[in-house]
């Protein structure tokens, strides 16, 4: 009977609670501006950076080299201090491990140290430093092929 009573009191304390807060509340933000203010979206052209072609003469160096048989996509450059950082994209069909395994061997002949090294899924990235020199390579899947992306500095 006890069990029956509390089950009782249950129900309206249950349909009470159910009653409240039906208005609609919006969602919390960490936007301190207006909501109604609208909102400007870049298309993704307008987002990405514009790639740069390569020169015609560009090389890389033997302790960053180009993938062999890979396609040369853009090339950027730029000081950080002391140091000329470069940055190539380069696409090829090969497979991330290959592409891997490749760098792994050129880092080392090139005396440098790998300091990352992480392969999953068909990605992957790696890096190594030694003798003033940094060198790294980001590797991802796009569609039918992988794009690989390698940044060095200290030629």
């Amino acid at each position: 009977m006890k069990e029956k009573n509390m089950r009782g009191c249950y129900l309206p304390i249950f349909l009470m609670l159910t009653g409240c807060g039906s208005e609609k509340q919006s969602a919390p933000s960490n936007d301190a501006a207006s909501h109604d203010e609208p909102v400007s979206i870049q298309a993704p052209s307008q987002i990405a950076p514009a790639l740069t072609a390569p020169p015609g003469d560009f090389e890389m160096p033997d302790f960053a080299p180009r993938y062999p048989g890979s396609v040369l996509v853009s090339v950027d450059s730029g000081d950080a201090g002391k140091n000329r950082n470069h940055e190539v994209r380069l696409t090829t069909t090969d497979d991330a491990a290959a592409i891997m395994s490749f760098y792994r061997e050129r880092f080392a002949a090139g005396g440098m140290r790998k300091t990352s090294d992480f392969l999953s899924g068909g990605s992957g990235m790696m890096s190594a430093t030694g003798k003033g020199r940094k060198a790294s390579i980001a590797i991802a899947r796009e569609r039918d092929h992988q794009a690989i992306i390698v940044t060095y500095s200290g030629e």
